[in-house]
């Protein structure tokens, strides 16, 4: 462990001490405030009962929010970072992870997957509802538990939808620089006092801060609930949305330093007017059976989605389209033994079809390093790949004595690609990439949980866990390969597996709550990216890796009128065996290429995120809140090589919420009040800085009505 990052488990020790000492000696009569949590077993259940460090938004914080984007709210829970790319709606994640693109974390809503593992986009977000018709949000960090399969490593987002209880209905709109408007809306009908539906959708339209940075978006959310007979309850979800976007390239230093606000991409890209789009539609329906001691929930759900958009980031900027369509089963039987005892069994079903064409659109011409003529109509890939998942768990929860309990769960994951070509089979089209024949591949892995909960009294818990899980490799990287020296790699490429162990504390009472953990994650066979001679990129295991953090959140209602909240995580992310370009050798010098890495950060991995947050309802003017936010992030090194530094980053945001009338609501939000100046991302590519510039200053306003 780094000296830096032992002396900062130090402090954070000392300020939860202090922080607990605070708290004890505040008011020895605060009330129990219980927070729920659904994400964990898929039924609702107080944090404190379980060993698992969960986070949540409220629905209080996202409507005070009213942001373009989930990732601004979702930075309000310790150790989650998304970074909102190119001021669109893209976007990757760091959360116990370094800033990356990789399948670590898995994105529900209403806590039906939202993307199949094994065609995963780390731009699952594009598909969620961020409408009127949201509850909160949650995010179980680490793996999860024996409910959730390959992807559940780091985190596991889930975004959930208000109940259909009340015949309230919503309209809103939010006006914004740069040409952004975004409408909104619900409308709430019961048919009887167990029946009710609601109609909810958004419209979005931005043209950016940035050059050729337009994005339209469009969702449409439908939600019948209907209860039968006390024990029968039936919810049937319809999703569908619609993204139009335009597409932006990273920044060198020089473009960033000259002018942020510019594209990044050739003059000749720009006029064929690259663009993302990506149609979603999800339909699903839970039937649950509430009886004495017995739980039941089969989900069945099918789902289509399409992301045709110019790979801008390719030096030769190909055209890709592709589409998955998925149905599935998520079926679980809870079993209450006793009032200590109880037990889940379930299993998930999943069959997706994934369909990949990759092509030229232009003619284009290369320079530097493995320079080219890309002629236009040349095809990289045309493919089906069909998967099959079959994953039955078990979980079982009981107590050793009044106030500790124990948790052991099991679930095995049973994963099959059969992968069909539509070109023929050779070694290298001229540009390094290989085109193979039709094959199948599987992926079987059994992943254990266990864990401890001691109760220290009704409002608090201290917790230890382990859990396994793993990440199998997507079909973009078992069949997409990159010249005949990968021929190697075609059978080799297996599974990621991780290890976590974590140790938390949580108390949650009426002024005050705190959560605290401290985690190390291990994972072995790392896929990391690896070059041939040519430069063509393919992926492979070659590296074992070392996660560890703390994480802190703090919630005080100081008085009536001011609270803060402070979510602060520090980290170390490190190889603990990587030897990079192993067995490459140079063709001119004839020695060794290889690097050994071990023991080096991973790049983009921040040393710290820190958000704080000052909540003020004014006195003096009823109605009025305001919201003042620091958003932060640490120094990293951009490459693995840790060559170089970037330094982070620190911007502050206002928001503004005034109460009209009972009814009608305005909210003003002002983002990087200081019109700072900053990158949201920097890393090293072939040597080369590649920046993804942070918005500057900009305004929103707009209303919100309720009726």
């Amino acid at each position: 462990m780094k000296q830096r990052f032992r002396y900062s488990l130090i402090s954070l020790s000392i300020l939860s001490a202090c922080s607990l000492n605070a708290m004890a000696n505040y008011d020895d009569g605060m009330d129990e405030i219980e927070q729920i949590t659904v994400t964990s077993t898929r039924t609702a259940k107080s944090s404190t009962e379980l060993a698992l460090s969960i986070g949540s938004v409220s629905e209080d914080v996202l409507n005070n929010d009213n942001s373009q984007h989930l990732s601004e709210s979702l930075q309000t829970i310790p150790g989650v970072l998304l970074n909102q790319l190119s001021g669109g709606q893209g976007h990757n994640a760091a959360i116990r992870m370094p800033i990356n693109y990789g399948g670590y974390t898995l994105y529900l809503q209403d806590n039906v997957p939202l993307q199949s593992a094994a065609f995963y986009n780390h731009n699952a977000l594009w598909w969620a509802s961020s409408n009127s018709s949201l509850s909160r949000l949650e995010v179980m960090k680490g793996a999860g538990t024996s409910l959730y399969g390959s992807g559940a490593v780091a985190a596991t987002v889930n975004i959930l939808s208000a109940p259909v209880d009340s015949d309230k209905n919503e309209a809103g709109i939010t006006l914004g620089e740069n040409g952004y408007a975004r409408y909104q809306g619900s409308a709430t009908h019961h048919l009887s006092d167990q029946n009710g539906v609601r109609v909810s959708g958004a419209y979005l339209s931005n043209d950016g801060w940035r050059d050729n940075s337009r994005v339209e978006k469009t969702e449409l959310n439908v939600l019948h609930e209907v209860s039968v007979a006390d024990k029968h309850s039936f919810k049937t979800s319809i999703m569908a949305s619609s993204l139009d976007q335009q597409m932006l390239n990273a920044l060198t230093a020089d473009m960033f330093a000259q002018d942020p606000s510019q594209s990044g991409l050739p003059a000749e890209v720009i006029k064929i007017d690259p663009r993302r789009k990506t149609d979603y539609f999800r339909i699903s329906s839970e039937y649950q059976y509430q009886g004495n001691g017995v739980f039941a929930s089969i989900i069945p759900y099918a789902r289509y989605r399409s992301n045709d958009y110019i790979a801008t980031w390719q030096p030769n900027m190909p055209q890709v389209e592709s589409s998955v369509k998925t149905i599935g089963v998520l079926a679980l039987s809870n079993f209450s033994h006793s009032d200590d005892f109880e037990t889940t069994i379930g299993i998930d079903l999943e069959y997706s079809q994934g369909d990949a064409f990759s092509f030229q659109a232009a003619t284009r011409t290369t320079s530097g390093w493995g320079a080219a003529t890309y002629p236009k109509g040349h095809v990289f890939y045309d493919d089906k790949t069909r998967f099959k998942g079959i994953a039955p768990y078990i979980q079982h929860v009981g107590s050793i004595t009044s106030q500790l309990s124990y948790s052991l769960g099991l679930r095995y994951d049973s994963n099959e690609y059969e992968f069909e070509n539509n070109l023929a089979v050779y070694d290298d089209d001229g540009f390094g990439n290989r085109s193979i024949a039709d094959r199948t591949d599987t992926f079987d892995h059994m992943s254990p949980k266990a864990s401890l909960n001691y109760q220290l009294d009704d409002t608090s818990n201290v917790y230890v866990r382990f859990a396994n899980a793993i990440r199998i490799p997507t079909a973009s990287e078992l069949y997409h390969l990159k010249t005949k020296e990968t021929s190697a790699q075609l059978s080799s490429l297996s599974e990621e597996t991780s290890d976590t162990y974590e140790v938390g504390y949580k108390v949650n009472l009426d002024a005050f709550s705190l959560e605290l953990a401290y985690y190390i994650m291990a994972v072995d066979d790392a896929i990391v990216t690896a070059y041939d001679d040519f430069g063509a990129s393919y992926r492979v295991n070659a590296a074992s890796v070392e996660h560890q953090g703390i994480e802190l959140g703090v919630n005080y209602q100081y008085s009536d009128s001011v609270s803060v909240a402070f979510a602060y995580s520090q980290s170390d992310h490190e190889f603990d065996h990587y030897i990079e370009d192993q067995g490459r050798v140079d063709y001119k010098s004839k020695e060794s290429k290889a690097h050994d890495l071990s023991g080096n950060s991973l790049q983009m991995a921040p040393e710290y995120v820190a958000n704080l947050r000052l909540n003020y309802n004014s006195r003096a003017i009823e109605g009025l809140n305001i919201i003042a936010e620091l958003q932060s992030i640490g120094d990293y090194w951009m490459d693995a090589k840790n060559t170089q530094k970037y330094s982070g980053y620190t911007v502050a945001n206002l928001k503004f919420n005034y109460d009209l009338s009972d009814a009608l609501k305005l909210h003003v939000r002002i983002a990087n009040v200081t019109d700072k100046k900053y990158a949201l991302q920097s890393e090293l590519r072939y040597g080369k800085e590649r920046i993804q510039p942070g918005a500057p200053r900009t305004m929103y306003a707009g209303l919100n009505y309720s009726f």
